[in-house]
């Protein structure tokens, strides 16, 4: 992080303490979890949960033919992935105006100095 000091006109290197870095994500998670909505969330994690099941029941040979077992096991994988996939985006995606624009002058800033 770097600070600008008035008296030599230059930015200086500041050193930011680890605690002080883990609540600043802190904070950007909280938010991030604020901004997105549960129903989504949830669907994904069922997803996942349904999709692991499923393909665990296949590979533990509780499904009797053969052929269906396989079936259901690439069917639970699919699932899984996805589940996975829609997570990641709903984390990963939502981002609000407020944020864009903050990051906007931050980079401005940065660069300028």
């Amino acid at each position: 992080m770097h600070k600008f000091d008035p008296a030599d006109g230059r930015g200086s290197e500041v050193k930011s303490s680890p605690k002080a870095n883990g609540g600043k994500s802190l904070k950007r998670l909280i938010r991030k979890v604020k901004d997105i909505n549960i129903f989504y969330l949830l669907s994904g994690i069922l997803q996942v949960l349904v999709g692991s099941l499923v393909t665990m029941v296949s590979i533990l040979n509780l499904v009797e033919p053969i052929w269906m077992a396989a079936v259901l096991s690439l069917l639970g994988c699919v699932v899984t992935m996805l589940g996975v996939y829609q997570v990641y985006d709903i984390i990963n995606s939502r981002k609000s105006v407020s944020d864009l624009a903050r990051d906007a002058i931050e980079r401005a800033i940065r660069d300028k100095n």
